[in-house]
């Protein structure tokens, strides 16, 4: 089951990457979340598939080209029925112009061969302690 479960993770995570969002979602249940990192200052729950295609609409009102066209997955960690996914793009501010350097680290839960939740951290770590058993 956890080979099977990266390897719908890596499709729908390289999909999104290459703005094919229609076959990334298709990897999520219809209940699924997406949970925007905690300190961010417009921190939210993306809920269902037609949340996910508002996350994705905010998201590249913020930056000049697709964002996901300049994500660099860095590993896909097989912790059961979650997979960790560290990434990072740079990107450029759509209004400043400005260049930023963007790492994250994404938890995604995965039940009945379905993506039901993605959790946004910081870091490699944070996420770890997220879904390590007994935490």
């Amino acid at each position: 089951m956890s080979s099977d479960t990266v390897e719908l993770v890596r499709r729908s995570m390289e999909a999104f990457a290459r703005g094919d969002f229609e076959e990334a979602f298709a990897a999520h249940a219809p209940e699924t979340e997406w949970h925007t990192a905690s300190d961010e200052p417009d921190a939210q729950v993306y809920r269902g598939i037609d949340g996910l295609r508002r996350f994705v609409a905010a998201i590249e009102e913020l930056w000049e080209r697709r964002f996901g066209d300049l994500m660099e997955f860095e590993d896909f960690i097989d912790c059961g029925d979650w997979v960790v996914v560290p990434w990072h793009a740079r990107v450029r501010g759509r209004t400043s112009g400005a260049s930023v350097e963007v790492s994250e680290t994404y938890a995604v839960r995965v039940r009945d061969g379905l993506i039901v939740r993605v959790e946004e951290y910081r870091d490699r770590v944070e996420a770890l302690a997220r879904v390590t058993p007994g935490e």
